[in-house]
């Protein structure tokens, strides 16, 4: 999407306020801020930003594992340091998830019928345990990989 040379990709986002003000022309603030927040519109941008920072915190988390890792080796506890491989692998796993789907596109065109999400609203079978954080943009036809953080 290209609106005068401003690509979506480098548009602000996350913010209800950002949508009402570029409405604010054709659209009453008011009536727009009270249809983002009854159709959900403003949860889920929060959801995203807390998404964001779930992921931020699994990464400190995995950094402190490692360590305790690297400290179970080095004291020769092989079962406690392959418990903590197990949980840094998952966490890891899980991190790349919601990675994924936080840095999937913004361009989405949902069907005009509220009542048909098709494929929208689905994980797609082959979503993967430790995918890119560009996998979504291979699934539509762009490019895939492994996590890369």
């Amino acid at each position: 999407m290209n609106n005068g040379g401003i690509d979506i990709n480098n548009m602000r986002q996350n913010h209800p306020e950002l949508i009402v003000r570029d409405l604010s022309t054709y659209v009453s603030p008011d009536i727009t801020r009270q249809v983002l927040l009854y159709r959900g519109v403003n949860k889920w941008l929060r959801v995203r930003r807390l998404l964001i920072q779930l992921k931020d915190r699994w990464r400190e988390e995995i950094k402190v594992l490692e360590a305790k890792k690297k400290q179970a080796k080095t004291d020769g506890d092989i079962k406690k340091y392959h418990q903590l491989q197990g949980a840094v692998k998952a966490l890891i796993d899980c991190r790349c998830q919601v990675r994924a789907l936080c840095h999937s596109p913004r361009e989405v065109n949902f069907p005009e019928s509220p009542r048909d999400f098709g494929g929208h609203s689905e994980l797609p079978l082959n979503f993967p345990h430790h995918p890119n954080k560009r996998w979504f943009w291979k699934h539509n036809g762009i490019r895939v990989g492994i996590c890369d953080d």
